[in-house]
């Protein structure tokens, strides 16, 4: 069997494309929460434990390439390397790394599981090694890319169990590309094996992509799909939710997006898109497929001088990486509710819908959203409007005081992430300091109108987090009468505010 991860396909979407999911954003109204004793999911207690992670590959020391030295690996904000070659362990990378949690794909032993490489099911899942930080293990992605049978499900339940009894803490999961597997294949996978979370890896951008009027739909496409099967949770009643997340781009592409060793190196506006999507869904978990400097003719955030000087690329990731550290505590303790769009323009009308419902006030009535425009601020898109991307939550059921940390005292408290999703290609796209993708070039002014004419809360109980001074803010409203209140904010392309209102 020939992996993706080793020949990448030049597809798009797949079969997700053609899946009929009929997405819409809500939670059916049957799925209340359980009122039972306040016990959080393993799933939720992992991410509230150890935040928001950005996982990145790397070479191992006996790999005989260049690998990011502890200091850097620090520096670089990513919170997790993941070891993806036999042993899937490096000791003098950890040893620098003290504190840190790790992750391996294609587990348990650094092959995908197939015929030819089948697991050892007598042997421990865990090597002596691994044992020494085994509390410290975040994830374990048992094969990689490998194809849906009933071996494959006859494997996962045994490996799943072993490794439950040697890591409790450890999240199992395997990754797909996106499409791979079908629906009815991953509800199965989950109704049998009992995943804690869902992955996916499908990579945007490259010489020949052509996402018009800056609309990512195949990144919002493949993200709700992923968060709609999550939400189900393994039995799809909609009352136990598991995570998802996604792969994040770490080299050059080709003229296809998948295409390793390219020369296309990402905007600043599709770097930053990714994550944001996937925060503003409700995904906790992205993996950085690759760090690395020596493994094909070109990288992403390594140059290959001397010094391996981080490229443009590495310094955006670090910046983004601090965002996201600001955003952990209170995106662990929420669950996704909804997830909508207001949809940007193109040359020839408005862009086309993704697998996300378009805003409409009733999607989400606690967010007090009654209208959502956007204002062209930086240029790109011919001056046009660009998608915005809204999520909204609810805090984790039955949380303990421990637990919600003070955070939203209110079980209802109403929280969303709004995203200006309007991310293009830089002018040259081979040049990691061209312009024309930047934050500054996709940038947007957007315009939150809220709905206060009930009385139910004030305009001074909104709430936003800064993630860049990681402080949190009460926006000034401004009065449009009778009750309603807009709020503008500039925002650059790709990235994204968290906002909720301040009950009680």
């Amino acid at each position: 069997m020939v992996s993706r991860r080793s020949i990448l396909r030049a597809a798009g979407l797949g079969a997700a494309a053609t899946a009929g999911l009929g997405l819409s954003g809500a939670l059916p109204s049957s799925a209340a929460a359980a009122t039972t004793a306040s016990q959080l999911s393993r799933v939720d207690a992992a991410f509230i434990r150890r935040g928001l992670v950005h996982c990145a590959w790397v070479p191992q020391a006996n790999d005989n390439r260049w690998q990011p030295s502890p200091q850097r690996f620090k520096d670089s904000g990513f919170t997790t390397p993941t070891f993806y070659d036999p042993p899937l362990w490096d000791t003098a990378l950890l040893a620098g790394l003290p504190g840190y949690t790790w992750a391996a794909a294609k587990g348990p032993a650094g092959y995908h599981l197939s015929p030819g490489t089948p697991p050892d099911l007598s042997a421990p899942v865990l090597s002596a090694d691994q044992r020494t930080r085994a509390d410290d293990l975040i994830t374990m992605c048992f094969g990689d890319e490998d194809p849906y049978n009933q071996q494959q499900l006859d494997w996962l339940v045994q490996l799943t169990a072993k490794l439950r009894q040697e890591a409790p803490r450890a999240l199992m999961h395997t990754n797909q590309y996106a499409g791979q597997w079908n629906d009815a294949q991953l509800k199965n996978y989950m109704a049998v094996v009992k995943p804690d979370l869902l992955t996916f890896d499908e990579y945007n951008f490259s010489m020949r992509s052509n996402h018009v009027g800056g609309s990512v739909t195949g990144l919002y496409n493949n993200t709700a799909r992923y968060r709609w099967l999550a939400m189900g949770g393994n039995d799809q009643t909609f009352t136990s939710p598991i995570a998802f997340g996604q792969y994040t781009m770490g080299f050059c592409s080709g003229d296809a997006p998948s295409q390793e060793g390219g020369r296309y190196i990402v905007s600043e506006s599709e770097q930053s898109l990714v994550s944001y999507v996937t925060w503003a869904l409700g995904g906790k978990w992205l993996n950085l497929f690759r760090w690395e400097k020596d493994a094909h003719p070109t990288s992403l955030l390594v140059h290959k001088d001397a010094n391996s000087t981080p490229t443009v690329q590495a310094q955006r990731y670090a910046t983004l990486n601090q965002r996201m550290k600001a955003f952990s505590p209170y995106l662990t303790r929420l669950h996704s509710k909804q997830a909508f769009i207001a949809l940007g323009r193109n040359p020839g009308g408005y862009n086309s819908q993704p697998w996300l419902d378009v805003f409409s006030p009733s999607l989400d009535p606690g967010t007090r959203l009654s209208a959502i425009a956007a204002a062209n601020a930086g240029g790109a898109n011919d001056g046009l409007p660009g998608d915005v991307v809204v999520g909204t939550f609810r805090p984790i059921p039955n949380m303990s005081a421990q637990e919600s940390a003070g955070l939203f005292t209110d079980p209802d408290t109403p929280v969303f992430m709004v995203v200006n999703a309007l991310a293009v290609p830089n002018t040259d796209k081979t040049d990691e300091h061209a312009t024309g993708g930047s934050l500054t070039d996709t940038a947007q002014n957007v315009t939150l109108t809220f709905d206060l004419s009930d009385g139910s809360v004030r305009p001074d109980q909104l709430r936003m987090l800064n993630a860049a001074t990681n402080q949190v803010t009460t926006p000034a409203l401004t009065s449009l009468g009778n009750g309603r209140y807009s709020l503008r904010k500039y925002m650059g392309g790709g990235t994204g505010e968290l906002f909720w209102w301040q009950l009680g």
